[in-house]
């Protein structure tokens, strides 16, 4: 039997400089400032290049449910493009894929408001 797999992508874009940016995201030790589902996490970066990183992070934030976290901050012109993929693997996303899409909404939001 195959598992329910969720996914769901968040893009926006801000004026904050893209090193802090960067090091925010890599500090998995206060996730819990913006992130609305982790209070900490294992990032790790992906991509490191002039202007665009990538990072990632997996987690286990059910009983029976892997998630994939992809961070992608890469800059455009005078501004950064901030691009969060997020997937959900197991029994239980069936139940809660709607509760974390809510919950996740403002997920950029309340990281630039964090900065």
């Amino acid at each position: 039997m195959k598992l329910p797999v969720w996914s769901f992508e968040l893009l926006r874009d801000t004026n904050a400089p893209f090193e802090r940016v960067v090091e925010k995201l890599m500090d998995g030790e206060r996730y819990g400032a913006w992130h609305p589902r982790h209070e900490r996490a294992s990032p790790h970066l992906v991509v490191n290049e002039a202007g665009h990183v990538e990072i990632e992070h997996r987690d286990k934030p059910v009983m029976g449910v892997e998630e994939r976290s992809r961070y992608v901050v890469r800059r455009s012109g005078e501004r950064v493009v901030l691009l969060h993929e997020g997937r959900f693997k197991g029994i239980p996303v069936l139940l809660l894929m709607a509760y974390w899409r809510i919950k996740s909404a403002r997920l950029w939001e309340r990281f630039v408001e964090s900065l």
